[in-house]
């Protein structure tokens, strides 16, 4: 049963974040988060897996819909969440041959207001915030 967990709770102050993503082969997965009063630099590395959907409207039937009540009350305040059981999360597992398992890796969403970012990753991400 998929179940989302808060993580880096504060460390991204409550905002409506727009996002820009940008990935390469050497320098990974980068994603810039900005609203009127801060920007959140949040620095993946290098990672498995990531997808991405244009706004939230997507989030009815990928992800479980008492997941998404609990949070979604809130506006999806803590912007970042890990996600134990998720559909994109058990699809990597599943095409891997056990290395998702052997890696440790974990699945990561980030809501925004324009996009929802799905990430699979060995790594935890960096994240640093600034005043505008």
């Amino acid at each position: 049963m998929e179940q989302w967990e808060e993580v880096y709770k504060n460390t991204i102050p409550v905002g409506e974040y727009q996002a820009l993503v940008k990935n390469g082969e050497e320098s990974g997965l980068f994603i810039k988060l900005e609203c009127n009063e801060y920007i959140a630099n949040i620095n993946f590395g290098i990672v498995s897996a990531f997808r991405m959907f244009d706004e939230g409207i997507v989030l009815a039937g990928i992800f479980d819909e008492n997941e998404i009540t609990k949070y979604k009350k809130s506006n999806f305040s803590n912007t970042i969440y890990k996600i134990k059981d998720g559909e994109f999360g058990n699809f990597i597992k599943k095409t891997s041959n056990e290395i998702y398992d052997y890696l440790g890796l974990s699945h990561f969403v980030i809501i925004t207001i324009n996009y929802v970012i799905e990430v699979i990753s060995e790594w935890e991400p960096s994240i640093e915030i600034s005043k505008k």
